[in-house]
């Protein structure tokens, strides 16, 4: 008997398709603007400025395969994506460096260039990627690409993994013009971490942080990055897809609003779209 079962109803994008791909097309007049695309998955766009894909994920629900569990229904396969400047990926795993988007994106964008943790650069050459489209990173190092500069902090998925070629996990902080935004990939709070978000920028106007608790933050913890990095804006993430590994974000809406009632924050919705004054 299947270890997964299909559920009776899936959440569904409040926009998907071509409507969702020409509004991440269309020019902003905020400075950053955001859509979720499910899980840690983000579309960023910048005012006059770059487009970036993080985390891409998606799956065929109706293949048959352990992907049938999934709660949400996804927003944009590879192939609607409006053409990123840039794809960054944090982790390995499969809903972060996807086997089945990654290549198709690759495939459909052939100038796509590919922000990677450096141990996981043989994934994407495994997958015909060429290496000269692939930005690789340690951890604590920085790298302007164009006019993007990308500071990549490690992070602890389960533990901190660093040895001589670099972290395993990765966060990054993305800065264009004035605007930051922090996607802090898959992690537990480690000692030094807040320091090190911390020195990689003195602002943060949009932090994606992870609620669901087990080998990532919890809500509580999502409250404590912040409390330290005193973002505009604070976006929960990470939940609402695997059954096994979700949480009701209200928990993080009630956490904020005792213990830091002058934080702003939104609680997404797949599709949707989020603007940062």
């Amino acid at each position: 008997m299947a270890e997964w079962a299909v559920p009776e109803h899936r959440t569904q994008p409040i926009c998907r398709g071509a409507e969702l791909k020409a509004q991440m097309e269309s020019s902003i007049e905020s400075p950053i603007a955001a859509w979720w695309l499910t899980q840690a998955s983000w579309m960023v766009r910048f005012q006059n400025g770059p487009l970036i894909l993080i985390d891409p994920w998606w799956r065929d629900l109706f293949a048959g395969d352990r992907w049938g569990k999934l709660l949400g229904e996804f927003p944009l396969k590879p192939e609607e994506h409006p053409e990123p400047d840039l794809v960054l990926c944090t982790h390995w795993h499969d809903d972060h460096i996807c086997p089945e988007s990654i290549p198709r994106l690759a495939t459909h964008f052939p100038n796509l260039r590919f922000v990677v943790p450096n141990r996981s650069v043989d994934l994407l050459t495994g997958w015909g990627i060429e290496q000269s489209r692939i930005i690789s990173m340690l951890g604590s190092d920085s790298k302007m690409i164009g006019d993007i500069q990308i500071h990549a902090i490690p992070a602890a998925h389960e533990e901190l993994d660093v040895n001589e070629d670099g972290a395993w996990y990765l966060g990054y902080v993305v800065k264009f013009g004035d605007s930051t935004v922090l996607h802090m990939g898959d992690s537990r709070p480690y000692p030094g971490w807040h320091e090190a978000l911390q020195n990689a920028s003195k602002h943060y106007d949009l932090v994606f942080a992870c609620i669901n608790g087990n080998d990532n933050l919890r809500h509580d913890e999502a409250v404590d990055l912040a409390l330290a990095l005193n973002p505009k804006l604070i976006v929960p993430m990470h939940y609402g897809m695997d059954p096994g590994n979700t949480v009701n974000p209200q928990i993080f809406v009630d956490e904020i609003v005792q213990r830091a009632p002058e934080q702003a924050f939104v609680v997404p919705e797949v599709g949707g779209r989020i603007l940062i004054d």
